[in-house]
């Protein structure tokens, strides 16, 4: 039986799932913790990663990995792994390009609203008994009458743009490839900077990848040439954020709500954000659904027993792209 090192600690139904995809001829092992130890602790025999991003796959964990042939991530982000370790060895990866953007797409949409309707709030007093009609309803907006910013044009942000439509957002986005003119037009969206988009939008939302170049993309700068009042929204990850600066805005008023997925520590350690009553978080679940997490072991399970048969073509995905 050949194994499939599992990078996380799946367990009980999310484990039930897992195993249903697992094709005859292999095994799956998860760890017993997620640390990088109990990762070097099992590698040796691994004929395969599934890498889920909760444990970094580094230089020392691949020169451990004796057998290993493939990894395939569960997803898309690669700031997990030591890319320049994979290619020096050779190691093919490939992604599962697109799997969750519809169930990401969804949650960063819910945060916008939940956001501008300022639900958690509102829900709370009429829970405990305030019902309180014109006094709310005033202080909250329609997402129609606003205008989004999106930071990256990959398949989760095209995907949040053909959302929005049907509100009747008025969407701009900010990619360091911009689209071409005829792709401009069919998605209905408008190409800024990255400062002129922070000047111009009402929600801010980010679906980039994690890179030198976009980390703590918002910040005290970036946050500095935005409209008063602005909403944050981050799926993509954590540490596009600068968390203190971030913290600030709110604290003045300069940013009126935060919907996040995902932090800088996960699970976060700033418990001052957290506790920020304008603060909407939730635990890097904008991607999993019971329908983007079966279809993403499902395809993962393809690939690699694909690829063990010698039917899958071998591809170095080393490359981001916003």
């Amino acid at each position: 039986m050949k194994i499939i090192q599992v990078t996380n600690t799946y367990k009980d139904d999310v484990l039930q799932i897992v195993e249903s995809c697992v094709p005859e001829g292999f095994v799956i092992r998860t760890l017993p913790e997620n640390t990088e130890k109990a990762l070097l602790d099992c590698i040796s025999d691994a004929d395969y990663v599934l890498a889920s991003g909760r444990v970094k796959i580094n230089a020392a964990v691949l020169g451990q990995a004796e057998k290993l042939k493939m990894i395939q991530r569960t997803g898309v982000g690669l700031d997990s792994l030591d890319l320049p370790e994979l290619q020096r060895r050779g190691i093919p990866l490939y992604v599962n390009t697109g799997v969750n953007s519809n169930s990401v797409a969804e949650h960063t949409v819910l945060l916008m609203l939940a956001c501008l309707r300022r639900l958690p709030e509102i829900s709370g007093n009429t829970k405990s008994g305030k019902w309180i009609k014109q006094a709310q309803g005033i202080k909250t907006r329609e997402l129609g009458n606003c205008t989004v910013g999106v930071i990256g044009m990959g398949n989760i942000g095209r995907k949040v743009v053909g959302l929005l439509k049907p509100f009747g957002t008025k969407a701009y986005y900010y990619a360091p490839y911009r689209l071409s003119e005829e792709m401009e037009t069919e998605l209905g969206v408008t190409y800024l900077s990255c400062d002129e988009l922070f000047g111009t939008v009402d929600i801010i939302t980010m679906h980039c990848p994690l890179t030198a170049q976009t980390m703590e993309m918002v910040n005290r700068r970036t946050l500095s040439l935005a409209k008063d009042g602005i909403i944050v929204i981050n799926t993509a990850r954590g540490r596009l954020v600068n968390e203190g600066d971030l913290l600030t805005a709110l604290q003045s008023n300069k940013v009126s709500f935060a919907g996040l997925d995902v932090f800088e520590t996960e699970p976060p350690k700033n418990t001052k954000l957290l506790e920020h009553e304008h603060v909407i978080a939730t635990p890097h679940i904008a991607g999993v659904t019971y329908d983007s997490f079966y279809q993403m072991m499902h395809d993962a399970m393809r690939n690699i027993k694909l690829f063990d048969e010698g039917k899958l073509q071998v591809i170095e995905q080393y490359q981001l792209k916003v």
